[in-house]
């Protein structure tokens, strides 16, 4: 995970920003830093603050606004929404809803026991469906999300959920491209990402909940599919092309996953899925702290 040095002094951030109070710190990286907050009535978001440098740069702030009104669009039962921002700020600033749920990487790689591991076929389809959901909404709003990966996927009461996105053009300007092993080749090269930039991720994201880790991992330049089922295979591998315009766009996704794209909630889950949650509700509280939300901005 990057350092941002000259976001804030350890222990000096600001108290809050607007009617959010600062919490724990979720985490940081190239962008800024990403906290708990609380408004006077209880309501928790993730509250993203960009580093000072970037604050400092005026085409910058003119793409966190522009990217942060193309958020408000943004809507969906699949995607952490928009709740405030003031890119006019010292220090701007963006806060999205916060979902409580481990993330997929803690899912598959943290947790013991049954709740632990690669995920089943069912569960598979389910996540890609979501994730298709939310990419669709995040695209028609204008926007990519240019991060996805395990630590952004959040296992929800209600469902899978995507968070951190919503500044990818603006992380482009500023020089970061995306995590390594789950961003597309052609962002190394060509920087700007694009939608079917995000397809790419989708993938990579499905092979490591399939098999365990990232199709990347073992540092080739094929992604090494072993582990993924077989019946998903054509799905993953598709979203994985080398060239954009081979991969398919999010709502062919849904429908090769055997899902049809949905805004329902329960449509989405499939009976495993559900399952799956119940189980994870019932051993939440005692998992503590692991169990809640980690929004890692880019």
């Amino acid at each position: 995970m990057a350092s941002s040095p000259d976001a804030f002094p350890a222990g000096q951030d600001p108290p809050s920003h607007g009617r959010w109070r600062m919490g724990a710190l979720l985490g940081q990286g190239g962008l800024g830093r990403v906290f708990l907050a609380h408004d006077g009535a209880g309501r928790a978001v993730a509250l993203r603050v960009v580093r000072a440098s970037l604050a400092r740069d005026e085409e910058f702030r003119r793409c966190f606004g522009r990217e942060v009104r193309a958020l408000s669009a943004v809507r969906g039962p699949r995607v952490a929404a928009l709740v405030d921002a003031d890119p006019q700020a010292e220090v701007p600033w963006l806060a999205m809803e916060y979902a409580a749920g481990p993330t997929l990487a803690t899912r598959v790689r943290e947790l013991g026991g049954p709740l632990g591991g690669p995920l089943p076929v069912p569960e598979l389809r389910t996540l890609a469906n979501a994730l298709a959901g939310a990419l669709d909404g995040i695209h028609r709003a204008g926007l990519v999300h240019g991060g996805l990966r395990p630590s952004n996927v959040l296992l929800t009461a209600e469902g899978p959920r995507v968070a951190d996105f919503g500044l990818a053009g603006c992380a482009a300007r500023a020089g970061y491209t995306g995590r390594p092993g789950y961003a597309a080749p052609e962002l190394v090269t060509h920087g700007a990402p694009r939608p079917s930039a995000d397809v790419f991720s989708l993938g990579a994201v499905l092979a490591f909940a399939a098999a365990g880790r990232g199709p990347f991992d073992t540092g080739g330049d094929k992604p090494d599919l072993a582990g993924v089922p077989e019946e998903l295979l054509p799905l993953v591998t598709a979203c994985l092309a080398g060239h954009p315009t081979a991969r398919p766009a999010p709502r062919t996704v849904a429908r090769m996953a055997g899902l049809p794209l949905s805004g329902s909630r329960r449509r989405a889950l499939t009976l495993a899925g559900t399952l799956f949650l119940a189980q994870l509700a019932a051993v939440a509280s005692p998992l503590g702290g692991r169990w809640t939300s980690r929004t890692v901005e880019r």
